[in-house]
């Protein structure tokens, strides 16, 4: 097993935290085999500092009451498994979780069992390596072993003729109370050929089950969150799992999301040429390695209530191509002029006075951006207009896209009765989306997180 410096993890961790790289781009980078391990010594590292980043000493041997005060924390607190690894400085979440499932599994009796499991010797073995026990002793192994027979061939009565997974069956009923090797014995079994009948019988208790909850418990939060958002959220948990497995079981658990495929009629702004037609600067390329560079903007409709024609208002934002970030959005009753331009100015006076270069606003042909105070705000900050061509929405697909995703996972999701409560629905998931939702083109992070990180990197 490698080990790494103290200097080492302090280097990977700093770089991790002032880049704009992922665990899985910095594990290829310093030529570590898990990213996993790269997301360990974060954490350790937010949770305890420098001290968490020590070398450790062989890994501890906890006891039954140990591990039941770590399980009854977390039941209590209803912390997470990562959580709790970093209350009780344990240094891989994973045996928190291995604690878990043996508690439901086994009961109990199972957390204060030793480490590793017996070997099954043979008598010639034994009698070489241990005394020969007293008569007491033989009395009480061989009243058990009677016991054993007797129960066994009880069960064995009920099944006619019984096969190997049969036997084994028995046998599984029998091990709760007996030692698996004095069954054996009895039954006349190898345990070799146990193991391999054992594993063609179905059992009751669900190896999943924990994961499968907090499956559950994710979507519980965000219903319309694909398996790949899920594989990130368990990944911020400390539990990394491949997000193939993840599709399985949320496919298991009818938990896949349905969201976007639902097909929305779009709001068009178009009126012709009524004012200033801008040329299309951006021509589709979406990305770019700036922050405010690239603006994008549109309008879309939002309906509430019975969803009829009163009953509908008109959402706008300013959104940065770097990271996805909305820097300003509104809803009004009214796609007016004033209505864009609000926004618009909101999202200039974010933009900081020495950037160093000239920020592009691309739109559509709608009348709100022809409009001579749309353009009359772009001239006196010195901003590129550009526009979309007539009838081309894919030269703002991106703006399209976030106004998809946006109702899939707000609009959708709920029935909304008042346009308060439609309103404050849509602020909550901007923020949201702006801090918290994660992106798998951005590394794993949130669009405001990717940008700081980046900036701190250039400064």
């Amino acid at each position: 097993m490698t080990k790494y410096t103290k200097q080492f993890k302090l280097h990977v961790v700093q770089d991790y935290l002032t880049s704009s790289l992922g665990f899985i781009l910095i594990a290829r980078k310093y030529q570590i085999k898990s990213h996993a391990t790269v997301n360990k010594w974060v954490r350790q590292y937010q949770r305890f500092g420098v001290s968490g980043l020590e070398v450790r000493r062989p890994e501890k041997v906890y006891d039954g009451n140990f591990k039941v005060t770590v399980l009854n924390w977390m039941k209590t607190n209803q912390a997470s498994i990562t959580e709790t690894a970093l209350n009780f400085d344990i240094s891989a979440p994973s045996t928190i979780w291995q604690w878990q499932r043996t508690f439901e599994d086994e009961g109990l009796d199972a957390l204060f069992r030793n480490r590793g499991r017996s070997k099954i010797m043979s008598a010639d073995k034994q009698s070489k390596k241990t005394k020969q026990p007293d008569e007491l002793t033989r009395l009480r192994d061989e009243n058990e072993l009677l016991k054993i027979e007797n129960e066994y061939l009880k069960k064995l009565k009920a099944l006619a003729q019984s096969q190997g997974r049969q036997r084994a069956q028995i046998i599984q009923e029998l091990r709760p109370n007996y030692r698996l090797g004095k069954i054996l014995k009895v039954v006349g079994m190898a345990k070799s050929t146990y193991s391999y009948a054992i594993k063609s019988i179905p059992t009751e208790n669900d190896p999943d089950a924990i994961l499968k909850q907090t499956i559950t418990d994710i979507k519980a939060n965000a219903t319309a969150a694909g398996y790949r958002q899920v594989t990130g959220q368990l990944r911020e948990m400390g539990l990394v799992v491949n997000h193939k497995k993840v599709l399985r079981l949320m496919r298991e658990l009818n938990l896949l999301s349905t969201a976007y495929n639902k097909q929305t009629r779009k709001y068009n702004s178009y009126k012709g040429t009524v004012g200033a037609v801008a040329k299309n600067r951006l021509k589709r390329r979406f990305m770019t390695n700036r922050p405010y560079q690239k603006l994008t903007t549109d309008i879309t409709e939002l309906r509430w209530g019975n969803k009829t024609i009163e009953e509908r208002a008109y959402f706008t934002c300013v959104y940065d191509l770097f990271s996805g970030e909305v820097l300003s959005h509104d809803i009004a009753l009214n796609p007016t002029v004033a209505f864009t331009t609000d926004v618009l100015t909101t999202a200039i006076n974010l933009i900081p006075k020495q950037l160093g270069y000239r920020t592009t606003v691309h739109s559509d042909q709608g009348f709100q951006y022809q409009n001579t105070r749309w353009v009359r705000i772009l001239k006196q900050q010195r901003l590129f207009q550009s526009m979309s061509r007539k009838a081309t929405c894919l030269d703002n697909a991106a703006m399209e896209s976030f106004f998809h995703i946006l109702k899939a996972e707000v609009y959708d999701q709920k029935q909304f009765d008042t346009l308060a409560e439609l309103t404050q629905a849509v602020a909550s998931w901007i923020q949201y989306y702006n801090f918290t939702r994660i992106k798998t083109k951005l590394g794993g992070k949130s669009p405001v997180k990717y940008r700081v990180l980046t900036t701190q990197k250039v400064a």
